[in-house]
């Protein structure tokens, strides 16, 4: 499981440590050169001294593959700085052996970490069960290999839908809905209700519009069919006036979690405002000690997950995502939820905005900032963009929104 910190969002990827065999050359076994021990040193002791900040898979090949081929030409103490008399510049070290072989050991070390990412995509795919569904939520279940006395190694993991549900046609109205909703909330996060300040965002918007529209209408021109095209438009208009918005807020963080809990009370208020824990039905079976551990109320728990299953209802009847799940995994004991929302349209646009650091968020995480604020819940919300299909990377294409809320505790 790969994931930034909770300041950032991130793509999820479900990985197992591939098991290494002793190096051979020849049919004879192979003595490590000195340098080795170097160098794995240096990698892990700059691993040990960045244990808060998280290294996915690649990232730590990457170190690997640098600090491997790096190491021997760190021992030599050789000067290559540039005097008065030389006239080369900086090509007397580019060209120099040194520097030659320096840039040939950086194209080395990543060639060894891409060779054992793509074995690592093909391992990881091939576990994949494609005939084996879990019953609880209609997804493929994927393993992570066994022991040698035959025992699973972890739990199974969650992955495509067995039988997907067709996307249904894009409702205008409900689109049109989810930007008016966020357009009316930033002039109330902004604490300028006035019809001038109003204006202001709207031209902000347009300007905002203007300026992205001709790359978002390249990605169109190959649309197939009006509900195709209707999702582009939607991608762009969505994309332009959540940018604009932040740019309205100048990016301030108390404005920005304002206008959050101004959106889902909208969007609550347009969609589910009669909602309550009678409509929330886990696809788990509760166990008792579920919720062992936890001091906040359940009742108020289950009425901000009814009011999200109303929500998303809505949203799914009008195109806007294809399938979603809601479930406490019962392990966790109260204090986690996840939410996973398939085929969902505005991935895209979402990822682009949240690459680009701009921390508004889409719709779908000011519901949960507006309900369990209501529910007098706190918790943290972890945003992963998924391809619940595949983990090889030149395949990799995210349709799925995860949201994991953790750490739930009473206000």
């Amino acid at each position: 499981l790969y994931c930034t910190d909770r300041s950032k969002q991130c793509t999820l990827k479900r990985g197992e440590e591939i098991s290494r065999k002793n190096a051979q050359l020849r049919g004879k076994k192979m003595k490590p050169p000195r340098f080795f021990s170097a160098a794995f040193t240096s990698l892990f002791v700059s691993g040990a001294n960045s244990l808060s900040a998280p290294c996915n898979r690649r990232q730590y090949l990457t170190a690997f593959g640098e600090t491997l081929f790096v190491t021997p030409f760190a021992v030599p103490s050789i000067s290559n700085a540039i005097t008065a008399d030389d006239q080369q510049g900086i090509a007397a070290v580019t060209d120099s052996e040194i520097g030659r072989a320096f840039r040939r050991s950086i194209v080395q070390g990543a060639q060894v970490a891409d060779k054992l990412d793509e074995k690592w995509e093909r391992l990881s795919d091939s576990l994949r069960d494609k005939s084996k569904c879990d019953k609880n939520t209609g997804r493929r279940l994927y393993d992570n290999g066994k022991r040698k006395d035959g025992t699973p190694i972890g739990n199974p993991g969650l992955g495509e839908l067995c039988s997907p549900e067709p996307l249904l046609p894009l409702d205008i109205e409900i689109k049109d809905g989810i930007l008016a909703a966020a357009v009316k909330s930033a002039v109330i996060a902004s604490g300028d209700k006035s019809s001038a300040n109003a204006d202001t965002l709207s031209k902000s918007i347009q300007e905002m519009k203007d300026l992205v529209r001709p790359s978002f209408e390249r990605s169109m021109l190959n649309s197939k069919g009006e509900d195709e095209m209707n999702r582009g438009i939607f991608k762009f208009e969505f994309y332009s006036t959540l940018r604009a918005i932040t740019n309205f807020l100048k990016g301030d963080k108390s404005s920005i979690r304002a206008f959050q809990l101004a959106w889902g009370n909208e969007l609550v208020s347009t969609y589910a405002p009669t909602a309550n824990r009678k409509d929330y039905v886990s696809p788990f079976p509760e166990k008792d000690e579920e919720f062992a551990d936890f001091d906040y109320d359940k009742d108020l728990l289950f009425d901000a997950l009814g009011s999200m299953k109303v929500t998303l209802d809505r949203l799914k009847s009008g195109g806007i995502l294809g399938f979603y799940e809601i479930s406490i995994p019962y392990d966790d004991y109260g204090s986690v939820v996840t939410i996973a929302l398939d085929d969902y349209t505005l991935i895209g646009a979402e990822i682009l905005l949240s690459e680009q650091n701009l921390l508004c968020g889409g719709p779908n995480q000011a519901l949960v900032r507006w309900l369990f604020n209501k529910a007098r819940i706190n918790c943290n919300v972890d945003t992963f963009y998924i391809d619940p299909s595949t983990t090889r990377q030149v395949d990799y294409n995210p349709t799925q929104l995860l949201l994991s809320l953790n750490n739930l505790s009473k206000v």
